[in-house]
């Protein structure tokens, strides 16, 4: 069964109210697909904006590997494999975090 690997690490000043995160996704062996989000804590509206990106970042890197997987996981579970990868790196201060989601 395939793995699809969401690796965050926070980068930028850790005592800001704007979040800086760079993120990797990676299928098995391929190449990861990254992006960096910046999203300011008190407002849902970028938070949503960013989760998007990690979204699409997430399916480029799935139909990368097989096309025919890319539509197969929802949106919700992209999305909260995102913010569950990210909220794990939040208070570790550049140090990455990874979290799998199987497809």
């Amino acid at each position: 069964m395939l793995e699809l690997f969401c690796t965050a690490r926070r980068i930028g000043d850790y005592e800001s109210r704007t979040e800086e995160y760079e993120l990797a996704f990676a299928l098995g062996e391929a190449p990861s697909k990254g992006l960096r989000i910046k999203y300011q804590a008190a407002r849902a509206y970028e938070i949503n904006a960013a989760l998007d990106q990690c979204v699409e970042a997430a399916r480029a890197a799935i139909a990368w590997t097989d096309p025919e997987l890319a539509n197969r996981p929802t949106e919700e579970s992209l999305f909260q494999l995102s913010w569950k990868t990210l909220q794990s790196a939040k208070y570790e201060e550049g140090a990455p975090k990874t979290r799998a989601l199987k497809l």
